[in-house]
């Protein structure tokens, strides 16, 4: 039977998708988890063949998280279940080195054939989710700042904190930090001030 644990920082959700895979009779929940240190400790004291994984999670984001899990427990193949989409995103959890990506709002059956496929060493994704994958593999890593990125870029070289950018945008503080980490990471960016310049010379902002 294959095993699955589910990563999200909501119980409701969390509780939605244990109950839809313990519904289908096929899969044995291995554990779940709310932050990012709490899904890398499951993978490593579990080792489940699927990990359906948040990227948004408290403690670290789940992007950061991938590497580890697949360090600490190699045969775990991993989901992304996110509320978001877009070229950036799937690009960057594919790049990472998820298996598959669907979203929060995927049907129940095609959640679970996406599992299933999954967990057999295939890749499933929706057509659009696939039509971004493959995009994103065409673009400049660099040139797929998003345009809220783009906008907190611009009150990073303002010299904002996390904190302020987000009082400012109205979003909370680790959603700034997570896209401040996904510029970093786009632009190879040590730090926040060598982002700034690297986004300037480039005309990003």
């Amino acid at each position: 039977m294959t095993s699955v644990a589910v990563v999200d920082d909501h119980p409701i959700v969390r509780d939605g998708v244990i109950a839809t895979l313990a519904d289908a009779g096929e899969f044995r929940i291995a554990g779940s988890a709310g932050s990012a240190s709490e899904a890398i400790a499951l993978a490593e004291r579990e080792r489940p063949d699927v990990m359906l994984l948040d990227l948004e999670l408290p403690g670290g984001n789940g992007l950061d998280a991938i590497a580890t899990i697949k360090r600490v427990s190699p045969q775990t193949r991993i989901v992304i279940f996110s509320a978001y989409a877009g070229e950036e995103r799937v690009g960057a959890a594919l790049g990472a080195g998820a298996d598959s990506y669907v979203l929060k709002g995927t049907a129940s059956d095609e959640l679970l054939a996406t599992v299933r496929a999954v967990a057999a060493g295939n890749t499933r994704m929706a057509p659009a989710i696939a039509a971004q994958a493959v995009e994103a593999l065409r673009t400049p890593r660099y040139a797929r700042v998003t345009e809220r990125e783009r906008e907190i870029l611009v009150l990073v070289a303002e010299g904002l904190s996390n904190k302020a950018i987000a009082e400012r945008l109205s979003i909370t503080e680790r959603t700034v930090k997570f896209h401040v980490g996904e510029i970093l990471s786009r632009l190879g960016a040590g730090n926040r001030a060598q982002a700034v310049a690297i986004a300037q010379q480039r005309g990003l902002i």
